[in-house]
């Protein structure tokens, strides 16, 4: 259905005739209200990992040049395309700053659960883990508890690692 235009960049293209009344109703939620198919230049496509390009757009080769320059811009790059605009940015680049953050989001994810389980052979982090698992509260907030006690043994780690090597 898609075609591939830039596979680390995860960018393709497909025509509006190729999607789905699902997919099309979907897409144009990422959308200010009142756009159309027609309309549309971009899109998210949260179950291949893609920004899809609108194919049939008049914009296309003007759209993929702009997506391809998001998707490879630094932060600091895109504030300064944000600030150059007067603070917004057109929606074309405020749905592909949206796929670059997503990107980012789901990098750090793999990242995640990659990492192994040697950190459960301290005792103690098993057992706060599973103190705070126990706990009868919101998983955003349970996960905002992890999250600090995982930083905070970070620094400590860090600490100590300084610690010793000032000894030496």
């Amino acid at each position: 259905m898609y075609e591939i235009i830039d596979e680390t960049l995860k960018i393709a293209s497909c025509s509006i005739n190729d999607l789905t009344l699902e997919q099309a109703s979907s897409f144009l939620s990422q959308w200010e209200d009142g756009a159309t198919l027609g309309s549309l230049t971009l899109f998210i496509n949260r179950e291949t990992g893609y920004l899809v390009l609108n194919k049939d757009n008049e914009q296309y080769e003007h759209n993929l040049k702009l997506a391809k320059t998001i998707l490879s811009a630094s932060d600091e790059r895109i504030e300064k395309y944000r600030s150059k605009m007067g603070g917004r940015m057109s929606e074309t680049m405020e749905v592909a700053n949206k796929f670059r953050e997503y990107k980012q989001i789901q990098d750090d994810l793999k990242m995640i659960e990659h990492q192994g389980v040697a950190l459960f052979r301290d005792h103690t982090i098993r057992n706060v883990l599973s103190s705070l698992e126990k706990k009868q509260i919101p998983t955003c907030l349970l996960m905002s508890q992890a999250y600090s006690y995982g930083v905070m043994n970070g620094k400590r780690m860090e600490r100590a690692r300084r610690k010793a090597v000032a000894a030496v």
